[in-house]
């Protein structure tokens, strides 16, 4: 197995940046904006290095799944990796030790995938240290909307690594669903090169993107609420909507039309994931709230 790795070494030294897409196969907006960032990208103009994987796990794009179907592991879960391992946890270790282990500076584009749906967003590592400091930085020039600051990393992330280094990093998220948002992939890449003006890979300036909406938390998707009947998902709530504690987020509801289980708020907070495919069964995730 292949991995595709796009690399630009510009005319004068500086910074390297590693932009990471399509760790999940069903979210295809982060490929697309490694492509097109690649196509325009000038080297001569260019201080630094870039190196982009635009499909960091092959098997499950080919199968548009969020895991592996070759060993049904979830890449965004099993870093750094291990040489002996399964195709999943080999891709891992590749990653972090050829490619991730390089950065001075991470971007992980993601998009949220087919089975839920999340905010347009980029998430920052939170804190008081240089890293984080860069990391809130480059998020507040990115250019999105919505900005989420994180304190920590749960272990197996592609962030885990470049955060235990030190390493400054940024990702994102939007609605997904499956399909190619071509509006979504064309920001995420005027976001990457905002991100390089900034670190002063590319000449001008990145300016400053006042958010709408400023979110702090875990953002740790595995501590979703999850579905404990099976059934179609009714919606009540909606996403970056403020709710409190026991609010009614949604329903689940039998072939009838019946209520079978009810889902409500655990705390008082922002909602940030909702189930995005309509059909549960017992343990699929359904609402998270930060």
């Amino acid at each position: 197995m292949r991995l595709p790795l796009l690399a630009a070494h510009g005319s004068a030294v500086g910074p390297c940046l590693v932009v990471l897409g399509g760790v999940h196969g069903d979210e295809y907006e982060g490929p697309r904006a490694i492509w097109d960032l690649f196509a325009r990208l000038d080297p001569t103009a260019l201080t630094g290095t870039l190196i982009a994987v635009p499909v960091c796990n092959p098997p499950a794009q080919a199968a548009s799944k969020r895991c592996s179907p070759l060993d049904g592991l979830n890449l965004a879960r099993v870093f750094p990796g291990n040489p002996a391992g399964t195709v999943t946890q080999r891709i891992a270790h590749v990653l972090e030790s050829t490619v991730l282990a390089r950065a001075d500076f991470l971007i992980d584009l993601h998009s949220s995938g087919t089975e839920i749906e999340m905010p347009l967003l980029v998430g920052y590592r939170a804190g008081d240290t240089s890293a984080a400091r860069a990391s809130r930085a480059a998020a507040e020039r990115f250019g999105v909307p919505t900005l989420w600051g994180h304190s920590r990393v749960a272990p197996g992330r592609s962030l885990s690594g470049s955060d235990a280094r030190g390493v400054p990093w940024l990702y994102t998220e939007c609605p997904g669903g499956g399909w190619l948002h071509p509006e979504v992939a064309d920001l995420y890449a005027r976001g990457v090169e905002n991100v390089m003006r900034y670190l002063g890979m590319l000449p001008g300036d990145a300016p400053l993107v006042q958010p709408t909406h400023e979110l702090e938390g875990e953002g740790n998707v595995d501590l979703s609420q999850t579905a404990d009947r099976a059934g179609i998902v009714w919606h009540e709530a909606s996403l970056l909507e403020r709710v409190s504690v026991g609010q009614r987020l949604g329903t689940i509801r039998d072939g009838l039309g019946d209520v079978v289980a009810e889902a409500r708020s655990p705390a008082d907070g922002t909602l940030v994931l909702r189930r995005a495919t309509p059909s549960v069964e017992p343990g699929d995730l359904l609402y998270l709230v930060t």
